[in-house]
């Protein structure tokens, strides 16, 4: 127990993190912070230019976006985790979709952040509009992010060890088919060009090497063409069953971590 308590506490830790609003900012400040962020992005993937990076995560056609920023003792950006609302009508009715980008320098990792900030913010959007239909939409470009998807939310598309509904999968669909990722094969359209590349580090590449999990073994098969940056499509319903779920999770998890029960792990 004192050794793994020892490895936790030798982890470098977020010193503050502050969230930003490029909507309200001025040309010179979203130049700047899409510098920042780029800067930072450039260490965990390859494939994409400063000026696609500021379009996607930056400045996208959302409703909303919201940038957490992870910053050092010093005050450097270390980290992001980008929020965007968008509204789009899926199987007739108006719903909300949720995506988000993230990266957070390798030797900060280890305590899932980001996926509990994406947690906190869903919670938050299904509170604000509890009857409207609510989704996450992604195209997940390594097995780490499909991993923890799985570890915090029951019910997902495509789940790695039971069928999807019909009904489920039409949504994934539609939902993906009204943005402008495209699709890597006519013949599939749940596996898109994002042209993001993990830059693995040591922990992503022995999760690769998991041939015990399902869902390892699921997102490899489904998806051989992440190494070149294919993205496979994932949507999470954001009803309060599978959003509660999440954060009891989490908060499980935060638990055990505060008191030295587990290492840091993806």
């Amino acid at each position: 127990m004192a050794i793994r308590e020892d490895i936790i506490d030798l982890q470098p830790r977020i010193a503050r993190r502050r969230t930003v609003y490029p909507g309200r900012m001025s040309e010179p400040e979203i130049a700047a912070l899409s510098a920042q962020l780029y800067a930072v992005h450039s260490l965990i993937f390859d494939g994409s230019t400063a000026e696609d990076f500021r379009a996607h995560v930056v400045e996208p056609a959302a409703e909303d976006t919201r940038i957490q920023l992870f910053q050092d003792d010093h005050g450097a950006v270390i980290g992001y985790c980008a929020l965007h609302l968008f509204r789009r009508k899926v199987l007739g009715r108006e719903s909300l979709v949720l995506r988000a980008e993230a990266g957070l320098r390798p030797d900060y990792r280890g305590r899932s952040m980001t996926y509990g900030i994406g947690i906190a913010r869903a919670a938050e959007v299904k509170l604000r509009h509890p009857f409207t239909p609510f989704y996450y939409l992604g195209t997940l470009v390594h097995t780490s992010s499909y991993h923890l998807f799985c570890k915090y939310f029951p019910q997902i598309f495509p789940h790695h060890s039971r069928d999807d509904p019909p009904r489920l999968r039409q949504i994934a669909q539609e939902l993906i088919e009204s943005f402008d990722d495209p699709a890597v094969s006519e013949h599939d359209p749940f596996v898109r060009d994002v042209g993001w590349v993990t830059i693995e580090t040591d922990a992503e590449r022995s999760l690769n090497r998991r041939g015990d999990r399902s869902d390892v073994r699921f997102f490899k098969a489904r998806n051989p063409g992440y190494p070149q940056g294919h993205g496979l499509v994932v949507v999470v319903p954001l009803t309060v069953a599978n959003i509660t779920a999440a954060l009891l999770a989490r908060v499980a998890e935060l638990c055990l971590h505060a008191f030295g029960r587990r290492l840091p792990e993806l």
